[in-house]
């Protein structure tokens, strides 16, 4: 059925980003979204308009950001990012500068440094609170300079530390303009340059010889511990990354077992807690313990296991429980209540949903509840949640920074949940309420694709759900 509905579209870039950001998404509420008949219907007038949209690229006219404001963003990203892990590895200074080198026809500026500069102008931008005029307009310029640089960028890397930074900063940006298959492909060369920068040895035997290099170079062996927690500390966030890729992509797993060698870092990088990183700190050991729960779910069913077993369901009751104790032990709608700046609180949403996500995904992958009709009470209850968080929080944030990536890299499978469970309950009592968050995120979703033409095709998928979930509110 998902092959049929593909083939009629015929836009390569469109098919890729519907089985990334939808497909998928069906797919792991593990349902029989597809015997269902309204849910079908939707799907089909969905293509159906998906199958009229122009996909000529449209042609961005550079907003011309004056050099006050990039220079503005450019302090402005300097200032919010002060952690030691993901230290930026091109000086302040040097990109202050860029804004008039871009301009000097004697420099030629490489692709990398290039790529930084727009990518910290990117998340600056977004960070701002101020109201800019043509917002989206400034957002395709940005993404757009970075995407005409990735060919020259790709073809030319020279395996240093700016280049893993700029693939870092590029697969944020790429999943941010649902380019997802882009993003795998900039991540497989980030594991290659940081294989070989030493990311995946960081604790093997031999760098205890290194270190006595460092320390006959001059470096403090205080220097070099930094030096080491940091490389830990990206290196899990790439093993975060892939499994990310794999749990919401399908994509296959590239790093094995056993070719890394790397333990936790220090949370603090610097052996130094200062209260401004507390959130961070939290975000990393929360999230690398969501990380190992979904790696072990990942590799389970990527043996092919018999799902009616009591094994497997003890196992999976056992991954379930993990995450609930990681909620309970962090409590992220509680820290949220704390945060003071759009920083911290995206570290809660993002261990707060990343829970939800998974207790969806691990629940509906028992086979009493993969093979029903109907969803469990608690499956659409956590979806549910989910969606009212993520709506009191987009509502209380005037310009929320997150942009779309809320609702595709989280979202997306709760909203699924709540479409599949309005659509084949027949004596649902709350559904007005539930039909009103969906429409709330249609009209997210529609406003923010008006400026963002690649959001076009997940919009009208959105719509379609979302019509046909009306009609049973109003009982046709």
């Amino acid at each position: 059925m998902v092959q049929s509905l593909l083939g009629r579209v015929h836009d390569d870039r469109i098919r890729s980003l519907l089985r990334s950001h939808v497909f998928c998404a069906i797919d792991k509420i593990g349902s029989r979204f597809f015997e269902n008949e309204r849910c079908l219907r939707a799907m089909d007038a969905a293509i159906a308009g998906i199958e009229q949209l122009d996909n000529t690229p449209a042609e961005i006219n550079s907003p011309a950001i004056p050099k006050e404001a990039a220079k503005k963003w450019i302090n402005q990203y300097f200032g919010n990012y002060q952690f030691e892990g993901f230290r930026i590895p091109l000086e302040k200074d040097f990109i202050l500068a860029i804004p008039d080198l871009l301009e000097s026809p004697h420099v030629q500026l490489d692709a990398t440094s290039q790529i930084i500069y727009y990518n910290v102008l990117f998340q600056a931008f977004m960070l701002d609170t101020e109201e800019v005029e043509g917002r989206g307009q400034v957002v395709q310029y940005l993404c757009g300079r970075c995407f005409n640089l990735v060919e020259d960028w790709l073809g030319q890397i020279q395996y240093t530390t700016a280049d893993l930074f700029a693939a870092f900063m590029m697969m944020s940006m790429t999943l941010e303009s649902c380019e997802s298959d882009l993003s795998w492909r900039i991540f497989k060369t980030a594991c290659v340059v940081a294989r070989a920068l030493g990311y995946f040895s960081v604790d093997e035997d031999h760098h205890s010889l290194e270190q006595k290099d460092s320390l006959a170079e001059g470096v403090s062996q205080h220097e070099e511990e930094i030096e080491r927690n940091r490389k830990r500390f990206e290196f899990w966030h790439i093993l975060r990354t892939e499994s990310h890729f794999r749990l919401s992509f399908g994509k296959p797993a590239i790093i094995s077992g056993g070719s890394w060698a790397v333990n936790f870092p220090d949370p603090t990088i610097t052996g130094v807690d200062h209260a401004s990183t507390r959130f961070i700190q939290i975000h990393f050991l929360a999230s690398m313990r969501l990380t190992i729960v979904t790696m072990r779910y990942l590799d389970i069913m990527a043996t092919n296991p018999d799902p009616n077993t009591q094994e497997y369901n003890e196992t999976i009751d056992g991954l379930i429980a993990e995450v609930q104790k990681i909620m309970s032990d962090w409590n992220p709608e509680e820290l949220l209540n704390s945060t003071t700046n759009r920083i911290d609180t995206w570290f809660c949403v993002d261990i707060l949903f990343s829970s939800y996500k998974m207790l969806i995904v691990f629940y509906q992958s028992k086979p009493s509840h993969r093979d029903s009709h109907r969803l469990p009470y608690h499956t659409v209850d956590i979806a549910r949640k989910s969606l009212q968080m993520s709506r009191s929080l987009m509502e209380s944030t005037p310009r929320p920074h997150w942009g779309i990536s809320l609702i595709l890299l989280h979202q997306s499978i709760p909203l699924f949940v709540l479409c599949y469970d309005i659509l084949g309950c027949y004596d649902r009592e709350d559904v007005k309420a539930d039909v009103a968050l969906l429409e709330w995120f249609h009209d997210y979703v529609e406003t923010a694709s008006k400026d963002r033409t690649e959001l076009k095709a997940i919009s009208l998928v959105v719509r379609e759900m979302t019509r046909a979930c009306q009609q049973v509110s109003t009982g046709h």
